[in-house]
């Protein structure tokens, strides 16, 4: 499957992975020390990033085997943009916190454009395993 994609695709995806890292680890691994004076849902988010700031490492060593990483990162921010960002901007109540959420958000664009989408669905959508082994 590694001749699918090629080493271009595969630099563009170790770039996204350092994009993580460093972002997450001047964001939320700093905040680490501190997590038992958070509230219970802010150290949940802190503990959640920074481990997903912590495994983006290894991104940077097989960025295939890794990807389900990025798809995660898309995914709840494309999730956070539809449920909170777009019925905020509709009713006119984006106020300075969610503007900012929104750029946040919006910074791991570029990360669907350095994804293999054929490669992604091949292994993660084609390479379904079934529910129980048929004889």
């Amino acid at each position: 499957m590694l001749k699918e994609v090629s080493l271009v695709r595969l630099y563009l995806l170790r770039a996204c992975y350092l994009v993580l890292v460093v972002g997450l680890a001047w964001q939320f691994w700093t905040k680490v020390p501190t997590a038992t004076t958070m509230p219970l849902m802010e150290a949940a988010v802190t503990a959640m990033l920074s481990a997903l700031g912590l495994l983006s490492v290894l991104g940077l060593l097989a960025p295939l085997k890794f990807l389900p990483l990025i798809l995660f990162e898309l995914v709840w921010k494309l999730i956070w943009i539809l449920a909170v960002a777009v019925p905020r901007w509709q009713a006119g109540t984006i106020d300075a916190q969610t503007a900012n959420m929104l750029f946040a958000c919006a910074m791991v664009a570029p990360f669907v454009f350095a994804v293999p989408w054929s490669y992604v669905f091949k292994t993660y959508v084609g390479g379904i395993e079934p529910w129980r082994v048929t004889a």
